[in-house]
């Protein structure tokens, strides 16, 4: 018999926010002690938060860039802080430019 439509139960959607968190602790980690690249990790959070619904937070997505899913080092990324109380963040690799509210 075939599953119903509707709602992912709730032990789906922990074990995806859980995922989630494990995806961002290792761009934290050296790029060559970890098996899988930050680019790729930003990647797989971006499809598992679409596939199950879970939105990131402000902190999260101030991490990486949305444009070109690189992650933000201090080598590719420009960070200002404007009179008006913006932060704003400029990627290097592709020049997106973002805005935070401080």
């Amino acid at each position: 018999m075939p599953r119903g439509r509707g709602r992912r139960t709730k032990f789906q959607e922990k074990l995806a926010r859980e995922r989630i968190e494990k995806l961002f602790s290792f761009l934290h980690y050296n790029r060559r002690s970890t098996i899988i690249s930050p680019d790729k990790c930003v990647k797989l959070v971006k499809l598992i938060s679409k596939r199950y619904n879970q939105r990131l937070s402000g902190k999260d997505k101030s991490k990486f860039c949305r444009k070109c899913d690189s992650v933000f080092t201090a080598s590719n990324v420009r960070f200002r802080i404007s009179n008006k109380g913006w932060r704003t963040v400029t990627c290097l690799s592709c020049g997106e430019i973002y805005r935070f509210q401080i």
